[in-house]
């Protein structure tokens, strides 16, 4: 959705004076990069699971992280406080961070490790991510999150609701057409023989 819908996605999350417009408008190069995963910061590296949901490139060496949040239980003030912002800490002899990506995206590190700048592995390259970053959640979520029941988040953090993003992408046809197209494919092929390539198809 984000792929095509690039100048509407960028007024939803307000994020047009950062923007390099030309780069940004390229269709022919992508922008959105899913499961990415994190450079050493400060000259720790973080554990193989500390994978940013996704980055949007607003500029060639600059990437906006996003975290989705799509379930509509287990996500309240408390759990995300206690568990996901509890920070990180160092972890096989001071070699590796571990922690909620939360708490990287905060920036929550100990105070022995330098001050550094936060990157991502985007294809063959690295880029720099914005301290801000977004979290994508259920409307219905983000209502439960409001006044004294919002998370213990930074001024660095901004919330976006799945809902707007359907909407501004073209809402219900337009949705329902990218997920057909999405799983337009030979399922028996696909999840059957691929997977069982030498079961017989009558047993």
């Amino acid at each position: 959705m984000i792929e095509s819908m690039r100048l509407r996605f960028l007024d939803l999350c307000q994020l047009s004076e950062q923007v390099d417009r030309l780069f940004f408008t390229d269709r022919s190069q992508s922008i959105v990069f899913t499961n990415v995963g994190l450079t050493p910061y400060g000259g720790v590296s973080f554990d193989g699971a500390s994978c940013v949901d996704l980055v949007v490139l607003i500029q060639e060496n600059l990437g906006v992280p996003l975290e989705l949040k799509l379930g509509e239980t287990r996500l309240t003030k408390r759990r995300i406080d206690d568990e996901w912002l509890s920070g990180c800490k160092l972890s096989h002899h001071g070699k590796r961070f571990s922690g909620n990506m939360m708490s990287i995206l905060e920036r929550k590190f100990p105070a022995t490790v330098p001050t550094d700048t936060l990157r991502a592995r985007v294809g063959e390259r690295e880029v720099a991510l914005t301290k801000e970053w977004f979290v994508i959640a259920r409307s219905k979520v983000l209502y439960q999150w409001e006044g004294v029941a919002r998370p213990s988040f930074s001024a660095n953090v901004r919330t976006i609701g799945l809902e707007k993003i359907v909407h501004g992408y073209g809402g219900q046809e337009s949705f329902n057409t990218m997920v057909h197209d999405l799983l337009n494919f030979d399922y028996y092929s696909e999840w059957i023989i691929t997977t069982e390539p030498n079961v017989p198809p009558d047993r």
